[in-house]
């Protein structure tokens, strides 16, 4: 089963459009069945989802959600429901790829394509699991983040 993807702002700035949720949403839609066919981790649902909403947030919401959830009141990159909602911040995107000469664009959709990893069961809690995660997550983000138009 391939669940549909849908990409929401729930944030108002100078560079997140509802064009660009578009462009994020196709992209992780055209990246999914390579996703789905690699091994899954323990804890998957991915597959077993109709639909997966990511929302995209600032730091004080995913903070509040962080705090309520996960008992850690920080704001942090992306959280992953296992029912298919992941949040993932602007805020935080925009400050790591400034502080690390990134595109904020490629970060933030790489913030989506790591909560989508979790669905599919990878963890990230310790480094062997977090290695394992990244090397599922990061050549979808090489392949596909291309496909959204910056600028």
């Amino acid at each position: 089963m391939m669940p549909q993807i849908e990409v929401y702002v729930n944030v108002e700035n100078d560079w997140v459009s509802e064009s660009l949720a578009g462009q994020f949403a196709a992209a992780l839609q055209a990246l999914l069945p390579e996703l789905l066919s690699s091994p899954e981790g323990p804890d998957h649902v991915l597959s077993g989802l109709d639909v997966v909403e990511i929302s995209i947030v600032d730091d004080p919401t995913i903070a509040e959600v962080h705090g309520e959830f996960l008992d850690d009141p920080s704001a942090t990159d992306a959280i992953t429901f296992p029912y298919g909602e992941v949040l993932v911040s602007c805020d935080t995107a925009a400050a790591y790829a400034a502080a690390h000469g990134l595109v904020r664009e490629e970060e933030l959709f790489r913030y989506m394509v790591h909560g989508l990893t979790h669905l599919h069961g990878y963890l990230d809690y310790e480094p062997a699991d977090r290695e394992a995660l990244f090397a599922v997550q990061e050549p979808l983000v090489k392949k596909y983040f291309p496909i959204v138009k910056v600028g």
